[in-house]
């Protein structure tokens, strides 16, 4: 099914490009969702007028998109705080979505949480690498550092301990 897309799909194309897809596709996730119309000939003639508009709206965010790479990228490091235990072992990963809040927190940039990617979850402390994917070309690499706020003692409970407790309760 010949299709022209109105947005920018991931692994698919760009806003006004035509493609190829799978009718199923198209009917069940393009379509409904509005990110592309069918290629009738009226369709195409209407992207030959508008097609000037769509690639100057294109470069448009293309540039905006860039300034906020720099603008991330020039943070260096994102530090988070997290109360761990003494094996170095948070209590509570840290999730994308803090990752995102803490981005707008300090850039004051809103970057969407599921285009943030991890190369490792965020469980312990240290440092991380994550990459910030603001639009099919352009992205922003930044390294996170986690660090304890509270370090949590660690309770070793054995289970005679557990017997006694459970025997005086008695």
């Amino acid at each position: 099914m010949k299709l022209i897309l109105k947005k920018d799909v991931q692994s698919l194309g760009e806003s006004g490009d035509i493609v190829e897809v799978k009718s199923g596709f198209a009917r069940n996730f393009l379509l409904p969702k509005d990110m592309a119309e069918l290629a009738t000939e009226g369709a195409m003639k209407n992207r030959e007028k508008n097609l000037a508009g769509i690639k100057a709206k294109a470069e448009k965010l293309h540039n905006e998109s860039l300034e906020k790479a720099e603008k991330i990228k020039s943070l260096e490091k994102l530090e988070i705080q997290a109360k761990a235990g003494e094996s170095g072992k948070l209590y509570g990963a840290i999730t994308t979505r803090r990752l995102a809040d803490e981005i707008k927190e300090k850039t004051g940039i809103e970057v969407d949480r599921r285009n943030i990617s991890l190369n490792n979850p965020i469980n312990a402390l240290g440092e991380y690498s994550m990459l910030i994917k603001l639009t099919s070309k352009v992205s922003a690499k930044l390294p996170v550092v986690v660090v304890a706020s509270e370090i949590i003692k660690e309770q070793v409970v054995t289970e005679e301990a557990e017997v006694a407790e459970v025997a005086e309760e008695i």
